[in-house]
């Protein structure tokens, strides 16, 4: 299960919300929403930061959450660095890191979680393009399924081998790159008079 499909479309369509529909975070105002009682996900999005502990270190954040699995600090150095969070970075209080930085520890803490299938929404918001790049790596990396939800067509032409297309209350297929899609956006507003 190594699908990575980028989930696009305008702002206010709907697909976040999808995301949420599908982790059971948001319930179906009609119809429903069947889930595979064997299938973990894992979600990330622009808040998942805010389960960090900011007066702890990663290195010890991730140790004192996950105790069960191991105390061995070399083990969780290992962990941490798999998503470029090295050296003294590992060891300096999570509060006084960058915003990249504190993505690569939610990153390595869903991959602690083991899920079958990540799903990512707009997960490079406040990231330079070295952590876009490592994440893309990370992502490429992950043996399971990812869903992502982005407007970074950089992260996109990444990693993306589907594209579906939410508008007008569907999600289609886009038959074509994320670079034709881009390109097709181009047009659309060019016509439309937006540019």
């Amino acid at each position: 299960m190594d699908s990575r499909t980028a989930l696009v479309g305008p702002n206010g369509v709907g697909k976040s919300t999808l995301l949420r529909l599908m982790t059971g975070k948001l319930s179906p105002t009609n119809g429903s929403v069947t889930r595979h009682t064997h299938l973990k996900l894992g979600l990330y999005s622009q808040h998942s930061a805010e389960q960090l502990d900011m007066t702890k270190s990663a290195l010890d954040f991730v140790r004192d959450k996950y105790s069960e699995k191991s105390q061995d600090y070399q083990y969780w150095r290992q962990q941490l660095g798999r998503y470029g969070l090295t050296g003294e970075s590992q060891t300096s209080l999570i509060g006084t890191l960058s915003d990249g930085q504190k993505s690569r520890i939610v990153f390595a803490l869903l991959a602690i979680e083991s899920p079958n299938m990540l799903l990512l929404d707009e997960p490079t918001n406040g990231l330079d393009i070295p952590t876009i790049d490592s994440l893309a790596d990370a992502i490429n990396a992950f043996s399971g399924g990812v869903v992502v939800v982005s407007h970074d067509f950089r992260l996109l032409d990444k990693i993306a081998k589907q594209i579906l297309v939410c508008e007008n209350k569907t999600i289609k297929p886009w038959d074509g790159t994320i670079g034709e899609y881009k390109n097709y956006l181009r047009k659309k507003m060019i016509s439309a008079g937006a540019v």
